[in-house]
């Protein structure tokens, strides 16, 4: 965890460096979303390999994507996956039996996402989400992300409070909503039905696309009562393996 760098080998099919290659760009999230995405980006390469300062500034699982731009217009996108640990984890992991290791990872039922939107309040008295409910998720959380020093976290939020003629921002990197746990895979193009549940009563019904890693340019606004909902997006995720153990015992 922390800045480190990114080096790219850029080959053909018969293993020769690609001279000139283009620009290539890099876009780091993580996996079980609400941080902010990292970017790095790089004009130049030496026999064919580039080298990009990058940030992990978080433990934890992420996805880099990297699109490559050629001069002659061509462009290319792969996504790879890491394992970011901070300094403290990765003694820890060194030290753990393999058998344990392992077992962790299988009892994992599927990825996390996050739900973000702009929420508008055109009544006179505030307004309070206590609660949220999604359709592809175990469960839904209210969680912020905050950095102190060196170190990112994200901590849970009761509820969520629309002030009066006032606006709330969920965003990566801030407030956001988390579906812990997917329980059908978060496809681009796709959307999920998320339920609001207000401190005064009642249930607010939302449908939210779902976004490869990307805020929606232009999206129609949801004005449901004296609440508007605006550039609403999820992040896509897996909804992996189901815990063999768990259905065993």
């Amino acid at each position: 965890m922390g800045e480190t760098q990114v080096i790219a080998r850029l080959r053909d099919q018969n293993g020769q460096a690609v001279d000139k290659p283009g620009r290539l760009s890099l876009r780091g999230d993580m996996d079980h979303a609400g941080m902010a995405p990292v970017f790095a980006e790089a004009s130049a390469a030496v026999n064919g390999v580039f080298t990009l300062p990058f940030e992990w500034t978080m433990a934890g699982s992420w996805i880099l994507e990297a699109q490559l731009n050629m001069p002659s217009g061509d462009g290319l996108t792969e996504t790879f996956r890491y394992e970011i640990l901070s300094s403290a984890a990765a003694e820890e992991e060194e030290d753990k039996p393999k058998m344990e290791h392992s077992a962790m990872h299988d009892s994992a039922m599927g990825e996390s996402s996050a739900v973000y939107m702009q929420i508008e309040n055109r009544g006179a008295t505030d307004i309070i989400i206590a609660a949220a409910s999604a359709s592809a998720a175990h469960a839904v959380e209210f969680h912020r992300s905050l950095v102190a020093g060196d170190i990112a976290r994200m901590d849970p939020v009761e509820s969520l409070v629309i002030p009066a003629g006032g606006k709330l921002e969920l965003r990566p990197g801030g407030l956001h909503m988390m579906l812990l746990q997917v329980t059908s895979d978060l496809t681009s193009g796709a959307s999920i039905a998320l339920d609001l549940d207000l401190a005064s009563g009642g249930t607010l019904q939302l449908s939210v696309p779902v976004m490869n890693m990307a805020m929606p340019e232009d999206h129609a606004p949801i004005v449901l009562g004296d609440l508007v909902f605006s550039q609403l997006w999820a992040r896509t995720a897996s909804a992996g393996a189901p815990d063999n153990h768990a259905a065993a015992g």
